[in-house]
């Protein structure tokens, strides 16, 4: 029977043989169609062993199939607990992509908090002409926080401090809570197309 031969892989054998052994009685319990299923787990496991989300995203797949598996089956086979394959069944596709994204270090707590917006505030308030140099140099010794200008820039748009600068521009507009150059000009550029009036 072809799953019952072994192939090598990059001459590392695959552990469904020995799996098969220690679990047997998983497998009785199992239909055939969900054996099929557990034979590709372990097998898929056995390659990507190193790589712990593959493996948790594995184990959701197995759970979520409704194919009946139970998280102690799935467990075996991925060669987790059945309580973290309960916690992973419980998951629904955001929140397990949002704990395989926290994993992989991607949306980090960010420097500057609510609880940063008082006091900044009340420096643009004292210090109305402010530079960018002077917001950052306040921030890194009051707060003990090093920024660059992007994030101070993020912060100001989402806490709204912008509107406590002198030198903003009209209401309506979008722009940016500093400028590191000098303003553009009224006049039209040569770059920009002649306007119809």
């Amino acid at each position: 029977m072809a799953s019952e031969r072994e192939s090598t892989t990059e001459g590392k054998p695959p552990s469904w043989k020995k799996w098969k052994r220690s679990h047997g009685d998983v497998l009785r319990k199992a239909t055939e169609p969900q054996r099929a299923l557990l034979e590709a787990a372990v097998r898929f496991v056995a390659e990507v062993e190193a790589e712990h989300m593959m493996v948790r995203l594995s184990g959701f797949f197995l759970l979520h199939a409704h194919m009946g598996l139970t998280p102690s089956q799935v467990g075996a086979a991925v060669g987790r607990s059945d309580r973290a394959m309960r916690t992973v069944q419980s998951l629904d596709a955001r929140e397990l992509l949002e704990s395989v994204w926290g994993e992989m270090g991607r949306h980090r707590k960010p420097k500057l908090s609510a609880e940063h917006a008082g006091p900044i505030a009340l420096y643009l308030v004292d210090h109305r002409g402010c530079t960018l140099r002077e917001m950052v140099g306040f921030i890194d010794r009051s707060l003990d926080i090093k920024v660059d200008p992007l994030t101070l820039r993020r912060f100001f748009k989402v806490y709204g401090l912008g509107v406590l600068r002198d030198d903003r521009e009209e209401e309506g507009t979008d722009a940016r809570p500093f400028d590191l150059g000098a303003r553009a000009t009224v006049g039209r550029s040569s770059c920009s197309p002649r306007r119809l009036r």
